[in-house]
Order: structure tokens, then sequence, then C-alpha cells
């Protein structure tokens, strides 16, 4: 067979070869995907309407479940028409009469009329096979970028809207399929927010230290005036225009980090932006926090003066090798 502009590409005629090889969904997946990258713009309805399917007519028990397959190109773009061996108006597995099996056998100078128009409701009864088959199986339903329609349900269900997840690009929300479960309970704990961490940037070494003290600025119509407002010893009176508080923060520690690692996280760092927005996401109240990387002590770089230094001021950078203390702390509102 060849195309509109020289012969089949070698993928397709290697497809051809070895179609029989592949289980019905196997092999009917792979035509798709070849059928996809030659129309990237068409939805994927559009793309399985470029599949044909038609029955294999022969009355021999059948050695495979995919006769065989063909890829035409015409006007139209790439197109593909594959003969089954499984459900079917003709062939050995006919509910018909003998005898309409008997017509759909070999052809004649115009064609085999018989076989034409069973394979019309041959195309449409096993074009409904793959859709049953991938209803109970969300591996096989599973789009890119969780686009399914089964994917966006289940995120809709932690508060993860398409217009939400288009507005925060900078998380791969596909990642947090495995922990929707845990995400849409309301309890909230420590080791709830390490666990989708860990997971989501593929480190163990992160860890929550609860209970961090903080300086909170009392509002100044909270603040005491004597004679005038919230001077009541006991109830409501305070000293001075900041308390202690150590229900209100946390730290996460990063720990066992390599040089590139620490950098990842570092403003403007790739896993930056997504390690803020992803604890704002997993946090049900609004804590404040702030994130401390640890740099391993064999992965500390040498600062040196010019054009070739590797540290970073004020990031990477410390003074004595042996005795420094390579961590540093990201506030909440670092940018």
């Amino acid at each position: 067979m060849g195309a509109a502009h020289g012969p089949t590409a070698p993928v397709l005629n290697r497809i051809q070869r070895d179609i029989r090889q592949y289980s019905l969904f196997q092999g009917v997946l792979l035509v798709l995907e070849r059928l996809q990258l030659a129309h990237p713009n068409l939805e994927d309805e559009a793309v399985y309407e470029r599949l044909q399917f038609v029955a294999n007519p022969s009355m021999g028990f059948p050695g495979c479940d995919i006769e065989g397959v063909e890829f035409i190109q015409d006007t139209d773009g790439l197109r593909a028409r594959m003969q089954v061996n499984l459900i079917s108006l003709s062939g050995a597995g006919s509910p018909l009469p003998a005898f309409y099996g008997e017509q759909a056998l070999g052809d004649g100078p115009d064609g085999n009329p018989t076989r034409e128009f069973l394979d019309l409701f041959n195309d449409r009864l096993q074009r409904l096979l793959l859709p049953i088959w991938q209803k109970y199986r969300y591996r096989a339903r599973f789009a890119k970028g969780a686009k399914d329609t089964l994917s966006v349900h289940l995120l809709s269900l932690v508060g993860l809207r398409s217009d939400r997840m288009e507005k925060s690009p900078d998380i791969n929300w596909k990642r947090l399929l495995p922990y929707l479960g845990v995400l849409s309970m309301r309890v909230q704990s420590a080791e709830l927010i390490e666990s989708i961490l860990r997971y989501y940037f593929k480190h163990p070494a992160m860890q929550i230290e609860q209970c961090m003290e903080r300086r909170v600025s009392i509002p100044p119509a909270q603040r005491c005036k004597l004679g005038q407002a919230n001077s009541e010893l006991g109830m409501d009176l305070v000293l001075g225009e900041d308390v202690f508080d150590r229900s209100g923060k946390f730290r996460l520690h990063i720990r066992e980090l390599d040089w590139d690692g620490f950098h990842s996280f570092l403003p403007p760092g790739r896993y930056f932006q997504p390690l803020r927005s992803l604890v704002r996401f997993t946090l049900r109240d609004p804590l404040d926090y702030d994130i401390q990387l640890h740099l391993r002590q064999d992965e500390i770089r040498e600062l040196r003066l010019g054009a070739s230094n590797p540290c970073r001021l004020g990031w990477t950078s410390w003074l004595g090798h042996e005795h420094a203390m390579p961590s540093v702390t990201l506030g909440n509102g670092t940018h």
C-alpha cells in the first residue's frame, strides 16, 4: 500500500505486520495512537471515527482477535480499516442463518454486496466494544493531563474544577489522584501533608515541625486603652502591641538535598512555586508557615570570587566549609 506522497511509514508497516499478536483492545488503542499522531487537532471521538471495523468472513476457527489492519491515505488524511474475528454478523460466530455467511464469502466483479451490507452493522456493533471495555477500567480511560471525564469528576470531589487548575498551572494536579480520598476528608494532620508532599516531589526526607513560636501583632482595635477599651483584667486585657503564639505556625523541613535539589526549591527554582501552591491547597486552616531547606554536608560548594562561582549570595554561600550550617529558611512571603 502506498501513501499519497510516498510509501507507507515504517512504523505503520510494523503495525500491519504484527497486529495479529495483539489482543483486540491493545491493537485498537495502538492504531488509535497512530491516527491521533496523524490528526493532532481532532478530538478523541473524531479520531475513533477514522477507524473502520469490518468482520472476517472466514468460516474457520479464528486464531487471534484481529485478522489484519490496513492504513489508507486519502484526501482527508490517514484512515484505518481493521478486520476482527470477534462478534459479528458474518464469519464463524455469526448468529444469522448459514447461507448469509456463505454469501459473504468471496468477491465478485463488483465486490461482495452482502458482506459490505453486513459490515455496516458490524462496524457499529464492534465500535461499542472499546467503550464497554474502558468503562470500568480507569487506566484505559485516563487521558493525558487528567482531561478525561472520570478524572475531572474525581478531582471535583476535592474542589478542583478545571478553571481552578488552569489558574494554578505550576502544579501537576494529576499526581494528586492517588490522594483524592484523604484530601477530601475534613481531618487535617501534619502526617497527611507530609505524605502528600513526599509523594508529589518524590523526596522522602520531608518533615513538619509543629507549634512554631512566633510574635503576632495585635490589631489596634483590640489593644488595651485604659478606661476606653480592652482593659478588663483577666478578660480582654493584654499588655503590649504583640503576643507570643504557638498555635498558628509550622515549619516544613526538607532534608538530605543535593546541590541541584537544593536550588530547585529556592526561588525561582522549578519546585518553589509548586511547593507553595501545594501547601496552601492542603491546608484547611489559614496557618502561617516557613520552609527550611537542608543541604547535605558533602554537597557544599566552595565560595570563590569570579564569574565561575557556583554559589548564590544569601542562598548557597557560606564562609568556612567545615563548620558551615548548610540550611536556608524561606518565609511564607518569600518571592
